[in-house]
């Protein structure tokens, strides 16, 4: 058995190797992979000691120095093989490649969800802002028209407040006429009172002279009679004077009454038209505040579809980061397995060149003579 072939011990199931340095039996794992090569319960005391002593002898002339220095080649490619082979089953083993697509599924699906539930709730806001909208400009069309309306009503009243007003002026343009006929018929009247005071005078200035003039006291009395009648007439045209002034007060009272009422009812239907006025300005403003609840509502369905584009955007980046780690992982898996077979063929090249220096014998020696100085 050679010094370099796995042994079985008697007390213990796993196989074990020589140390490369101090020669006592090293086990080795049962799973597949790198064997140690040194002791393992001495802190790495045999592999520092070889290394120290390679280091020595790697300048040393013929082959001690290239023993030297392929033993330390083969350490460094040892240790990059570990960290690489670390590297792989820390972070890019199939274990943790499939939590890392796991993840990136999940994350990639939620935030495709999430954008989706943004998309709807953006959309149901829009469509409700839009019915609102719709509701708010129908408002506004029902108020237009009853301000309309009400601004023809206070037109129409304002024209029958008008209309009133003229009538007033020509029932008072009336009462005004008949004032100056009442005046000029008193006139008349006092006038007729004075010829049937001055005809009395004269009938009494007849009578003192009947006896004188008789006939003349006749026709006196005649003319006192028509003076009577007169001033009967004109006492009757007084009367009816006085009914005509009564009766352009009464029409002068009910015209104050149609442009009292007239003047209410403009100003009822003024205030009528600014309260209606005001109604459609608020429902204007509501109109406009919902329509920039709208314009806010398609911002916001936009950026929630903008979301959801950068998730699936987002999701495609993964699978092909994913990809691209699958890829990383075979290739660097190639590569270790190129490297583990390069450490193989240097250890056997090692071996074979340790086999023939232990057949020189001088060297040997020197070999031997340096070890229990270390």
């Amino acid at each position: 058995m050679s010094a370099v072939e796995p042994v079985v011990t008697a007390d213990s199931s796993l196989p074990t190797r020589p140390c490369l340095h101090c020669g006592r039996p090293v086990p080795q794992r049962a799973s597949a992979g790198r064997p140690f090569q040194y002791c393992r319960d001495n802190d790495d005391a045999c592999l520092k000691a070889a290394r120290n002593a390679r280091q020595r002898e790697r300048h040393a002339p013929g082959l001690p120095g290239q023993l030297a220095q392929t033993w330390e080649l083969v350490d460094r490619l040892e240790q990059a093989t570990a960290l690489l082979a670390g590297s792989i089953n820390g972070e890019l083993s199939a274990a943790g490649v499939e939590s890392k697509i796991a993840a990136v599924r999940a994350e990639a699906a939620a935030q495709s969800a999430s954008a989706a539930a943004e998309a709807r709730d953006a959309q149901a806001a829009a469509e409700s802002a839009r019915a609102e909208t719709q509701t708010a400009i129908a408002a506004a069309e029902r108020e237009s028209a009853r301000r309309e309306e009400a601004e023809q009503e206070a037109r129409n009243a304002q024209a029958a407040a008008a209309q009133a007003l003229d009538e007033a002026a020509q029932a008072a343009a009336r009462e005004a006429e008949a004032v100056q006929r009442a005046a000029q018929a008193q006139q008349e009247a006092r006038e007729s009172a004075a010829e049937a005071r001055r005809a009395e005078q004269e009938a009494r200035d007849a009578e003192s002279a009947r006896d004188a003039a008789l006939g003349r006291a006749v026709a006196a009395q005649n003319e006192a009679e028509q003076a009577r009648d007169q001033a009967m007439r004109e006492a009757a045209a007084r009367e009816r004077a006085e009914a005509a002034s009564r009766q352009a007060s009464a029409e002068r009272s009910e015209a104050l009454v149609v442009a009292e009422r007239a003047r209410a009812a403009a100003d009822m239907q003024r205030e009528r038209a600014e309260a209606e006025a005001a109604r459609a300005s608020s429902a204007d403003e509501r109109a406009a505040g919902i329509a920039k609840e709208l314009q806010a509502a398609q911002a916001a369905m936009a950026e929630a579809t903008l979301q959801a584009q950068q998730a699936n955007a987002a999701r495609d980046t993964a699978v092909a980061q994913l990809t691209s780690a699958q890829d990383e992982v075979g290739r660097l898996r190639a590569q270790l397995d190129a490297e583990r077979a390069r450490a193989d063929e240097l250890t056997a090249r090692v071996l074979d060149l340790s086999a023939k220096l232990t057949q020189v014998p001088t060297q040997p020696t020197a070999a031997a003579q340096a070890e229990p100085e270390k």
